[in-house]
Protein backbone atom coordinates (compact mmCIF):
# COMPACT_ATOMS: atom_id res chain seq x y z
CA UNK A 1 0.00 0.00 0.00
CA UNK A 2 0.66 3.50 -0.74
CA UNK A 3 0.51 6.12 1.28
CA UNK A 4 1.42 9.93 1.00
CA UNK A 5 1.87 12.28 4.80
CA UNK A 6 1.36 15.77 3.88
CA UNK A 7 0.91 19.05 5.62
CA UNK A 8 1.00 22.88 4.51
CA UNK A 9 3.00 25.01 6.58
CA UNK A 10 2.57 28.44 7.14
CA UNK A 11 5.43 29.86 5.93
CA UNK A 12 8.14 27.59 4.28
CA UNK A 13 10.49 28.71 6.52
CA UNK A 14 8.71 26.35 9.11
CA UNK A 15 9.31 22.61 8.92
CA UNK A 16 6.52 20.59 10.31
CA UNK A 17 7.28 18.35 13.02
CA UNK A 18 3.42 16.12 12.38
CA UNK A 19 4.26 14.18 9.40
CA UNK A 20 7.16 13.48 10.17
CA UNK A 21 5.87 11.66 13.21
CA UNK A 22 3.13 9.85 11.78
CA UNK A 23 5.82 8.83 8.94
CA UNK A 24 7.52 7.42 12.31
CA UNK A 25 4.58 5.68 13.64
CA UNK A 26 4.13 3.74 10.30
CA UNK A 27 7.32 2.67 10.14
CA UNK A 28 7.93 1.35 14.03
CA UNK A 29 4.58 -0.02 13.93
CA UNK A 30 2.53 -0.95 10.81
CA UNK A 31 2.59 -5.07 10.14
CA UNK A 32 2.02 -4.08 6.55
CA UNK A 33 4.81 -3.63 3.40
CA UNK A 34 3.91 0.47 3.77
CA UNK A 35 5.46 2.64 1.18
CA UNK A 36 5.42 5.90 3.05
CA UNK A 37 6.15 9.75 1.65
CA UNK A 38 5.84 12.49 3.02
CA UNK A 39 4.43 15.90 0.64
CA UNK A 40 5.00 19.58 2.06
CA UNK A 41 3.83 22.67 0.72
CA UNK A 42 2.65 26.37 2.43
CA UNK A 43 -0.56 27.71 2.88
CA UNK A 44 0.79 30.73 0.42
CA UNK A 45 1.93 28.29 -2.32
CA UNK A 46 0.27 27.48 -5.55
CA UNK A 47 -2.24 24.72 -4.05
CA UNK A 48 -3.19 23.47 -7.79
CA UNK A 49 0.74 23.26 -8.57
CA UNK A 50 0.65 20.91 -5.04
CA UNK A 51 -1.96 18.50 -5.85
CA UNK A 52 -0.13 18.01 -9.49
CA UNK A 53 3.06 17.34 -7.84
CA UNK A 54 1.95 14.59 -5.74
CA UNK A 55 1.82 11.03 -7.42
CA UNK A 56 -1.13 8.77 -6.56
CA UNK A 57 -0.92 6.81 -3.60
CA UNK A 58 -3.97 4.84 -2.04
CA UNK A 59 -3.90 6.65 0.84
CA UNK A 60 -3.62 10.59 1.85
CA UNK A 61 -3.45 11.57 5.52
CA UNK A 62 -3.11 15.28 6.23
CA UNK A 63 -2.31 17.73 9.59
CA UNK A 64 -4.84 20.37 10.19
CA UNK A 65 -4.88 23.33 12.15
CA UNK A 66 -6.78 26.60 12.40
CA UNK A 67 -4.04 28.33 9.90
CA UNK A 68 -4.24 25.70 6.95
CA UNK A 69 -7.33 23.96 7.51
CA UNK A 70 -9.24 25.65 4.43
CA UNK A 71 -6.06 24.87 2.16
CA UNK A 72 -6.10 21.64 3.36
CA UNK A 73 -9.64 20.80 2.16
CA UNK A 74 -9.10 22.21 -0.89
CA UNK A 75 -6.03 19.78 -2.01
CA UNK A 76 -7.98 16.96 -0.53
CA UNK A 77 -10.73 17.45 -2.53
CA UNK A 78 -8.56 17.70 -5.63
CA UNK A 79 -6.95 14.72 -4.60
CA UNK A 80 -10.23 12.81 -4.43
CA UNK A 81 -11.53 14.33 -7.55
CA UNK A 82 -8.25 13.27 -9.32
CA UNK A 83 -7.66 9.77 -7.40
CA UNK A 84 -10.71 8.87 -5.75
CA UNK A 85 -8.20 7.78 -2.76
CA UNK A 86 -8.93 7.55 0.64
CA UNK A 87 -8.45 10.53 2.73
CA UNK A 88 -7.42 10.52 6.55
CA UNK A 89 -7.40 14.29 8.72
CA UNK A 90 -5.95 14.79 12.29
CA UNK A 91 -4.60 17.43 13.90
CA UNK A 92 -6.33 19.83 16.81
CA UNK A 93 -8.75 21.60 13.86
CA UNK A 94 -10.33 18.13 13.03
CA UNK A 95 -10.01 16.01 16.45
CA UNK A 96 -12.53 18.23 18.17
CA UNK A 97 -15.14 18.17 15.56
CA UNK A 98 -14.86 15.11 13.45
CA UNK A 99 -18.20 13.71 13.04
CA UNK A 100 -19.26 17.29 11.70
CA UNK A 101 -16.40 16.90 9.34
CA UNK A 102 -17.70 13.79 7.95
CA UNK A 103 -20.99 14.89 7.76
CA UNK A 104 -19.83 18.60 5.66
CA UNK A 105 -17.18 16.76 3.62
CA UNK A 106 -17.96 13.80 1.75
CA UNK A 107 -14.54 13.27 0.00
CA UNK A 108 -13.00 13.19 3.49
CA UNK A 109 -13.45 9.40 4.97
CA UNK A 110 -11.46 9.47 8.36
CA UNK A 111 -10.93 11.57 10.80
CA UNK A 112 -8.27 10.37 13.69
CA UNK A 113 -7.80 12.32 17.15
CA UNK A 114 -5.67 11.72 19.92
CA UNK A 115 -1.83 10.70 19.25
CA UNK A 116 -1.25 9.96 15.59
CA UNK A 117 1.46 7.81 16.00
CA UNK A 118 0.16 5.29 17.82
CA UNK A 119 -3.48 5.11 16.26
CA UNK A 120 -2.55 6.01 12.85
CA UNK A 121 -0.70 2.63 12.07
CA UNK A 122 -3.49 0.93 13.01
CA UNK A 123 -5.68 2.82 10.75
CA UNK A 124 -3.55 1.85 7.76
CA UNK A 125 -3.09 -2.05 8.46
CA UNK A 126 -6.44 -2.08 8.58
CA UNK A 127 -7.28 -0.44 5.50
CA UNK A 128 -4.04 -2.43 3.66
CA UNK A 129 -5.62 -6.08 5.60
CA UNK A 130 -9.08 -5.08 5.16
CA UNK A 131 -9.95 -5.38 9.24
CA UNK A 132 -12.78 -4.17 11.12
CA UNK A 133 -12.14 -0.34 12.03
CA UNK A 134 -14.16 -0.32 15.61
CA UNK A 135 -11.65 -0.89 17.62
CA UNK A 136 -8.98 1.49 16.24
CA UNK A 137 -8.81 4.72 19.74
CA UNK A 138 -9.56 7.51 18.18
CA UNK A 139 -11.19 6.68 14.80
CA UNK A 140 -14.52 8.26 13.38
CA UNK A 141 -15.69 7.01 10.40
CA UNK A 142 -18.92 6.28 8.32
CA UNK A 143 -20.60 2.97 8.87
CA UNK A 144 -23.15 2.47 6.30
CA UNK A 145 -25.52 5.26 6.81
CA UNK A 146 -23.88 6.01 10.20
CA UNK A 147 -21.23 8.18 11.62
CA UNK A 148 -19.64 6.12 14.51
CA UNK A 149 -16.59 7.66 17.15
CA UNK A 150 -14.38 5.19 18.93
CA UNK A 151 -12.93 6.75 22.10
CA UNK A 152 -9.62 7.72 22.21
CA UNK A 153 -6.35 6.02 24.14
CA UNK A 154 -4.24 7.57 26.54
CA UNK A 155 -0.24 6.85 26.32
CA UNK A 156 2.40 6.41 28.33
CA UNK A 157 4.81 5.40 25.99
CA UNK A 158 7.64 7.89 24.07
CA UNK A 159 6.21 8.26 20.68
CA UNK A 160 9.35 7.14 17.92
CA UNK A 161 11.76 9.41 16.79
CA UNK A 162 10.49 11.49 14.10
CA UNK A 163 13.69 12.58 13.03
CA UNK A 164 14.85 10.17 10.14
CA UNK A 165 17.31 10.58 6.75
CA UNK A 166 14.35 11.48 4.86
CA UNK A 167 13.48 14.71 7.77
CA UNK A 168 16.91 15.99 7.44
CA UNK A 169 16.94 15.73 3.61
CA UNK A 170 13.75 17.80 3.34
CA UNK A 171 15.02 20.45 6.49
CA UNK A 172 16.93 22.72 3.97
CA UNK A 173 17.71 24.94 7.20
CA UNK A 174 14.19 25.40 7.91
CA UNK A 175 13.19 26.10 11.54
CA UNK A 176 13.13 22.81 13.09
CA UNK A 177 10.61 21.58 16.22
CA UNK A 178 11.86 19.38 19.06
CA UNK A 179 9.12 17.82 21.50
CA UNK A 180 10.56 16.60 24.89
CA UNK A 181 7.16 16.27 26.79
CA UNK A 182 3.24 16.18 25.90
CA UNK A 183 0.42 17.63 27.57
CA UNK A 184 0.21 20.24 29.98
CA UNK A 185 -0.16 21.04 33.68
CA UNK A 186 -2.53 23.69 33.06
CA UNK A 187 -6.62 23.72 31.71
CA UNK A 188 -6.77 27.36 30.78
CA UNK A 189 -10.04 27.75 29.25
CA UNK A 190 -8.68 29.40 25.70
CA UNK A 191 -6.70 26.34 25.05
CA UNK A 192 -6.43 22.78 23.92
CA UNK A 193 -3.03 21.47 25.50
CA UNK A 194 -4.00 20.48 28.78
CA UNK A 195 -6.78 18.46 27.80
CA UNK A 196 -4.43 16.51 24.82
CA UNK A 197 -2.87 14.41 27.32
CA UNK A 198 -1.75 13.76 30.86
CA UNK A 199 1.72 15.47 30.94
CA UNK A 200 4.62 13.34 30.52
CA UNK A 201 8.06 13.50 29.26
CA UNK A 202 10.36 11.84 26.89
CA UNK A 203 13.64 9.63 27.04
CA UNK A 204 15.86 12.39 28.21
CA UNK A 205 19.25 10.51 26.39
CA UNK A 206 17.32 10.80 22.90
CA UNK A 207 16.17 14.02 23.80
CA UNK A 208 19.95 15.68 24.32
CA UNK A 209 21.08 13.40 20.78
CA UNK A 210 17.93 14.64 18.66
CA UNK A 211 19.28 18.47 19.99
CA UNK A 212 22.90 17.65 18.46
CA UNK A 213 21.30 15.77 15.59
CA UNK A 214 19.04 19.49 14.80
CA UNK A 215 21.80 21.76 15.80
CA UNK A 216 24.15 20.34 13.24
CA UNK A 217 21.21 20.06 10.27
CA UNK A 218 21.63 23.90 9.30
CA UNK A 219 19.36 25.29 10.74
CA UNK A 220 19.26 28.58 12.47
CA UNK A 221 16.48 28.07 14.95
CA UNK A 222 15.42 25.21 17.17
CA UNK A 223 12.25 25.83 18.84
CA UNK A 224 11.15 23.53 21.55
CA UNK A 225 7.34 22.96 21.33
CA UNK A 226 6.91 21.95 24.79
CA UNK A 227 3.65 23.48 26.26
CA UNK A 228 5.18 24.54 29.36
CA UNK A 229 8.54 23.74 29.13
CA UNK A 230 10.28 24.62 32.77
CA UNK A 231 6.66 22.65 34.14
CA UNK A 232 9.79 19.95 35.73
CA UNK A 233 12.21 22.83 36.87
CA UNK A 234 15.22 19.89 37.20
CA UNK A 235 14.36 18.12 33.88
CA UNK A 236 14.37 21.89 32.02
CA UNK A 237 17.85 22.73 33.99
CA UNK A 238 19.32 19.57 32.82
CA UNK A 239 18.24 20.69 28.78
CA UNK A 240 19.61 23.86 29.48
CA UNK A 241 22.72 22.64 30.98
CA UNK A 242 23.14 20.51 28.02
CA UNK A 243 22.37 23.36 25.72
CA UNK A 244 24.87 25.40 27.68
CA UNK A 245 27.84 23.16 28.03
CA UNK A 246 27.67 22.14 24.27
CA UNK A 247 27.78 25.39 22.63
CA UNK A 248 29.99 26.05 20.37
CA UNK A 249 31.26 22.63 20.51
CA UNK A 250 28.91 19.81 19.42
CA UNK A 251 26.48 22.46 19.29
CA UNK A 252 27.83 24.93 16.43
CA UNK A 253 27.57 29.04 17.49
CA UNK A 254 24.67 30.71 16.22
CA UNK A 255 22.01 28.09 16.35
CA UNK A 256 18.99 29.80 18.80
CA UNK A 257 16.74 27.32 20.84
CA UNK A 258 13.00 28.54 21.71
CA UNK A 259 11.24 27.72 24.52
CA UNK A 260 7.85 28.47 25.58
CA UNK A 261 7.70 28.95 29.38
CA UNK A 262 5.62 29.82 32.99
CA UNK A 263 7.54 32.94 33.71
CA UNK A 264 6.26 32.99 37.11
CA UNK A 265 7.02 29.27 38.10
CA UNK A 266 10.69 30.16 36.82
CA UNK A 267 12.93 28.59 39.34
CA UNK A 268 15.92 30.57 40.90
CA UNK A 269 18.61 27.65 39.72
CA UNK A 270 16.48 28.11 36.23
CA UNK A 271 17.20 31.93 36.41
CA UNK A 272 20.71 30.98 36.98
CA UNK A 273 21.38 29.03 34.24
CA UNK A 274 19.93 31.49 31.96
CA UNK A 275 22.07 34.26 33.09
CA UNK A 276 24.68 32.26 32.30
CA UNK A 277 23.71 31.01 28.76
CA UNK A 278 25.81 32.41 25.53
CA UNK A 279 24.40 35.55 23.72
CA UNK A 280 21.78 34.97 21.52
CA UNK A 281 21.55 30.82 22.43
CA UNK A 282 18.15 31.14 23.88
CA UNK A 283 15.03 33.07 23.32
CA UNK A 284 11.52 32.62 25.65
CA UNK A 285 8.52 33.03 24.83
CA UNK A 286 6.30 34.08 27.85
CA UNK A 287 2.35 33.75 27.93
CA UNK A 288 0.85 36.00 30.10
CA UNK A 289 -2.57 36.50 28.88
CA UNK A 290 -3.44 39.44 31.19
CA UNK A 291 -2.94 41.33 34.12
CA UNK A 292 -6.54 41.15 35.51
CA UNK A 293 -6.33 38.46 38.30
CA UNK A 294 -10.18 38.23 38.21
CA UNK A 295 -9.81 37.81 34.48
CA UNK A 296 -7.15 34.87 35.19
CA UNK A 297 -9.55 32.94 37.64
CA UNK A 298 -11.89 33.21 35.44
CA UNK A 299 -10.06 31.74 32.50
CA UNK A 300 -8.46 28.67 34.75
CA UNK A 301 -5.18 30.39 34.47
CA UNK A 302 -2.75 30.06 37.45
CA UNK A 303 -0.41 32.98 37.20
CA UNK A 304 1.51 35.05 39.90
CA UNK A 305 1.38 38.19 38.44
CA UNK A 306 3.84 40.21 41.04
CA UNK A 307 6.22 36.92 40.37
CA UNK A 308 5.90 37.27 36.88
CA UNK A 309 6.72 40.80 36.84
CA UNK A 310 9.75 40.41 38.56
CA UNK A 311 11.22 37.40 36.74
CA UNK A 312 10.38 38.67 33.30
CA UNK A 313 12.62 42.25 34.69
CA UNK A 314 15.28 39.72 35.95
CA UNK A 315 15.38 38.02 32.83
CA UNK A 316 16.03 40.94 30.78
CA UNK A 317 18.40 42.10 32.95
CA UNK A 318 20.82 39.42 31.30
CA UNK A 319 21.18 40.60 28.31
CA UNK A 320 21.63 37.67 26.77
CA UNK A 321 18.33 36.52 25.11
CA UNK A 322 15.52 37.66 23.36
CA UNK A 323 12.14 37.53 25.79
CA UNK A 324 8.67 37.60 23.63
CA UNK A 325 5.50 38.55 25.91
CA UNK A 326 2.09 38.77 24.93
CA UNK A 327 -1.44 39.71 25.67
CA UNK A 328 -5.06 38.23 24.68
CA UNK A 329 -7.89 41.11 23.66
CA UNK A 330 -10.97 39.53 24.23
CA UNK A 331 -11.30 37.54 27.85
CA UNK A 332 -13.39 37.24 30.25
CA UNK A 333 -13.84 40.04 31.84
CA UNK A 334 -11.62 42.40 30.70
CA UNK A 335 -12.99 45.99 29.21
CA UNK A 336 -10.85 48.44 27.48
CA UNK A 337 -10.22 50.38 30.76
CA UNK A 338 -8.20 46.17 32.23
CA UNK A 339 -6.52 46.09 28.98
CA UNK A 340 -5.41 49.15 28.66
CA UNK A 341 -4.27 48.57 32.32
CA UNK A 342 -2.92 44.76 31.02
CA UNK A 343 -0.99 46.21 28.01
CA UNK A 344 0.68 49.15 29.92
CA UNK A 345 2.18 47.10 32.50
CA UNK A 346 3.21 44.61 29.93
CA UNK A 347 4.86 47.06 27.35
CA UNK A 348 6.39 49.03 30.71
CA UNK A 349 8.74 45.55 31.49
CA UNK A 350 10.17 46.44 27.91
CA UNK A 351 10.61 42.46 26.52
CA UNK A 352 11.98 42.58 22.96
CA UNK A 353 8.49 41.90 21.40
CA UNK A 354 4.86 42.53 23.07
CA UNK A 355 2.57 39.88 21.23
CA UNK A 356 -1.15 41.78 21.38
CA UNK A 357 -3.19 38.45 20.05
CA UNK A 358 -6.78 37.90 20.02
CA UNK A 359 -9.34 35.70 21.79
CA UNK A 360 -9.82 32.29 19.19
CA UNK A 361 -12.88 30.17 20.18
CA UNK A 362 -10.77 27.07 19.40
CA UNK A 363 -13.00 23.74 18.53
CA UNK A 364 -12.51 21.65 21.87
CA UNK A 365 -11.24 23.95 24.15
CA UNK A 366 -13.30 24.63 27.17
CA UNK A 367 -14.65 28.51 26.40
CA UNK A 368 -16.25 27.35 22.71
CA UNK A 369 -17.59 23.92 24.95
CA UNK A 370 -19.12 25.78 27.89
CA UNK A 371 -20.43 29.08 25.62
CA UNK A 372 -23.05 30.14 28.71
CA UNK A 373 -19.86 30.46 31.09
CA UNK A 374 -17.72 32.00 28.44
CA UNK A 375 -20.20 34.32 26.46
CA UNK A 376 -19.02 35.99 23.36
CA UNK A 377 -19.35 36.15 19.42
CA UNK A 378 -16.45 35.21 16.89
CA UNK A 379 -15.81 34.50 13.65
CA UNK A 380 -17.58 30.86 12.17
CA UNK A 381 -14.51 30.79 9.97
CA UNK A 382 -11.14 29.85 11.08
CA UNK A 383 -9.23 31.23 12.85
CA UNK A 384 -12.36 31.96 15.24
CA UNK A 385 -11.30 35.46 16.25
CA UNK A 386 -13.69 36.99 18.87
CA UNK A 387 -15.40 40.07 17.41
CA UNK A 388 -17.46 41.22 20.82
CA UNK A 389 -17.78 40.36 24.05
CA UNK A 390 -20.22 41.48 27.04
CA UNK A 391 -16.77 43.69 28.30
CA UNK A 392 -15.94 44.81 24.49
CA UNK A 393 -18.14 46.09 21.87
CA UNK A 394 -17.34 45.45 18.53
CA UNK A 395 -16.27 48.34 17.16
CA UNK A 396 -13.61 48.47 20.19
CA UNK A 397 -12.14 45.02 18.75
CA UNK A 398 -12.17 46.13 15.32
CA UNK A 399 -10.11 49.52 17.48
CA UNK A 400 -7.62 47.40 19.10
CA UNK A 401 -6.81 45.47 15.81
CA UNK A 402 -5.90 48.68 14.70
CA UNK A 403 -3.87 49.47 17.75
CA UNK A 404 -2.10 46.27 17.12
CA UNK A 405 -0.86 47.35 13.77
CA UNK A 406 0.81 50.21 15.24
CA UNK A 407 2.42 47.79 18.05
CA UNK A 408 4.04 45.79 15.64
CA UNK A 409 5.36 48.61 12.98
CA UNK A 410 6.21 50.77 16.00
CA UNK A 411 7.56 48.73 18.66
CA UNK A 412 7.60 45.09 17.82
CA UNK A 413 9.52 45.97 14.08
CA UNK A 414 12.18 48.00 16.61
CA UNK A 415 12.46 50.88 14.65
CA UNK A 416 11.06 53.60 16.83
CA UNK A 417 12.31 52.60 20.21
CA UNK A 418 13.97 55.57 21.18
CA UNK A 419 10.90 58.12 19.58
CA UNK A 420 8.71 55.95 21.73
CA UNK A 421 10.89 56.38 24.81
CA UNK A 422 10.82 59.99 24.63
CA UNK A 423 7.05 60.17 24.14
CA UNK A 424 6.35 58.04 26.94
CA UNK A 425 9.57 58.51 29.84
CA UNK A 426 9.80 62.17 28.89
CA UNK A 427 6.62 63.55 27.93
CA UNK A 428 4.61 60.80 29.91
CA UNK A 429 2.06 59.70 27.22
CA UNK A 430 0.93 55.84 28.34
CA UNK A 431 1.84 53.36 25.75
CA UNK A 432 -1.51 52.13 25.06
CA UNK A 433 -2.41 55.31 24.20
CA UNK A 434 0.04 56.10 21.76
CA UNK A 435 -0.59 52.35 19.80
CA UNK A 436 -4.15 53.09 19.99
CA UNK A 437 -4.57 56.75 18.74
CA UNK A 438 -1.56 56.78 16.18
CA UNK A 439 -3.40 53.27 14.91
CA UNK A 440 -6.47 54.34 14.90
CA UNK A 441 -5.39 57.35 12.93
CA UNK A 442 -3.34 55.59 9.96
CA UNK A 443 -4.57 51.94 10.24
CA UNK A 444 -5.53 50.23 7.19
CA UNK A 445 -3.67 52.61 4.75
CA UNK A 446 -0.65 50.00 3.50
CA UNK A 447 1.98 52.97 3.52
CA UNK A 448 5.65 52.92 3.00
CA UNK A 449 8.11 53.03 5.94
CA UNK A 450 8.93 56.74 5.01
CA UNK A 451 5.17 57.81 4.80
CA UNK A 452 4.60 56.25 7.93
CA UNK A 453 7.71 57.72 9.80
CA UNK A 454 6.08 61.01 8.36
CA UNK A 455 2.57 60.70 9.44
CA UNK A 456 4.02 59.91 13.00
CA UNK A 457 5.88 63.04 13.24
CA UNK A 458 2.92 65.01 11.73
CA UNK A 459 0.17 63.14 14.40
CA UNK A 460 2.45 63.71 17.72
CA UNK A 461 4.54 67.17 16.73
CA UNK A 462 2.56 69.35 18.19
CA UNK A 463 2.35 66.93 21.83
CA UNK A 464 5.56 67.32 22.52
CA UNK A 465 9.32 69.29 21.45
CA UNK A 466 9.01 69.37 17.78
CA UNK A 467 12.52 69.12 17.35
CA UNK A 468 13.28 66.62 19.63
CA UNK A 469 10.91 63.97 18.23
CA UNK A 470 12.32 64.99 14.83
CA UNK A 471 15.84 63.46 16.07
CA UNK A 472 14.50 60.92 17.50
CA UNK A 473 12.82 59.78 14.86
CA UNK A 474 15.78 59.85 12.32
CA UNK A 475 17.67 58.80 15.36
CA UNK A 476 15.56 55.43 14.90
CA UNK A 477 15.70 54.93 11.21
CA UNK A 478 19.62 55.22 11.65
CA UNK A 479 20.21 52.32 14.09
CA UNK A 480 17.81 50.77 11.92
CA UNK A 481 19.40 50.52 8.73
CA UNK A 482 17.04 52.51 7.77
CA UNK A 483 18.36 55.71 6.70
CA UNK A 484 16.81 55.48 2.84
CA UNK A 485 13.43 55.45 4.03
CA UNK A 486 13.77 59.00 5.97
CA UNK A 487 11.18 61.26 5.02
CA UNK A 488 11.82 64.84 3.62
CA UNK A 489 9.84 65.92 6.14
CA UNK A 490 12.76 65.50 8.42
CA UNK A 491 15.48 66.46 6.72
CA UNK A 492 17.14 69.77 7.25
CA UNK A 493 19.75 71.30 4.90
CA UNK A 494 22.69 72.25 6.96
CA UNK A 495 25.34 73.67 5.07
CA UNK A 496 27.82 71.91 7.79
CA UNK A 497 26.30 68.48 6.89
CA UNK A 498 29.09 68.38 4.17
CA UNK A 499 32.07 69.41 6.10
CA UNK A 500 31.26 67.04 9.52
CA UNK A 501 30.66 63.80 6.80
CA UNK A 502 34.26 64.79 6.01
CA UNK A 503 35.24 65.27 9.40
CA UNK A 504 33.42 61.85 10.39
CA UNK A 505 35.11 59.93 7.84
CA UNK A 506 38.49 60.17 9.23
CA UNK A 507 37.70 58.68 12.28
CA UNK A 508 34.79 56.34 11.03
CA UNK A 509 35.68 55.55 7.62
CA UNK A 510 33.47 56.19 4.51
CA UNK A 511 30.52 53.35 5.09
CA UNK A 512 28.78 55.15 8.07
CA UNK A 513 25.46 57.33 8.27
CA UNK A 514 24.58 60.18 10.98
CA UNK A 515 22.22 63.24 11.61
CA UNK A 516 22.96 66.26 13.76
CA UNK A 517 21.08 66.74 16.82
CA UNK A 518 21.01 70.35 16.93
CA UNK A 519 18.79 69.82 20.58
CA UNK A 520 21.83 68.33 22.03
CA UNK A 521 24.75 70.32 20.06
CA UNK A 522 25.51 66.64 18.86
CA UNK A 523 26.49 64.17 16.33
CA UNK A 524 24.36 60.97 16.30
CA UNK A 525 26.63 58.38 14.08
CA UNK A 526 26.18 54.80 13.14
CA UNK A 527 29.04 52.74 11.58
CA UNK A 528 28.67 48.88 10.19
CA UNK A 529 30.93 47.35 12.44
CA UNK A 530 28.47 48.00 15.42
CA UNK A 531 26.50 44.70 16.68
CA UNK A 532 22.97 44.12 16.78
CA UNK A 533 20.47 44.18 20.17
CA UNK A 534 17.98 41.91 20.51
CA UNK A 535 15.94 44.38 18.29
CA UNK A 536 18.04 44.17 15.68
CA UNK A 537 19.37 47.73 15.98
CA UNK A 538 23.06 49.23 15.99
CA UNK A 539 23.91 51.34 19.24
CA UNK A 540 24.98 54.12 17.74
CA UNK A 541 27.76 56.88 18.75
CA UNK A 542 27.45 59.95 19.85
CA UNK A 543 29.91 62.68 19.30
CA UNK A 544 30.58 66.17 20.65
CA UNK A 545 29.80 69.11 17.78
Amino acid sequence: MKITIGCLNSKYIHASLSPWCLLSGVKAFCKSDINASVAESTINANLDEFVNQIEKADVYAFSCYIWNIQETLYVCEKLNQKFGSKIILGGPEVAYRAQDVLTKFCYIDFVLSGEGEFNFPKLIDALNQNLPLNEIDGLTYREHSSILSIPEAVYQETPPNPYCKEFFQNLGGRICYIETSRGCPYRCAFCLSGRCSPLRFFDIDTVKENIILLANSGTKTVKFVDRTFNANYQRANEILLFLKENYGAKIPRGVCFHFEIAGDILHEETLKILSEMPRGAVQLEIGMQSFNEKTLKAINRKTDTKKLVKNIKTLLSFDNMHIHIDLIAGLTGEDMKSFKNSFNTGFNLHAHMLQMGFLKMLFGSDMRENQDKYPCTFSKNPPYEVTSTPWLTSSEILSLKKCEDALERLYNSGRFLLTLDYLTHEIGIEPFDIFFDFGNKVSGNKLSLSLYTEKFYEFYKNKCDAQILREKLVCDLLKSGCEKHIPEALKIKDPLYKKLKAELAEKLGNNFSFAILYSENKIFAVTPQEPRDFFGRKKGIYLDM
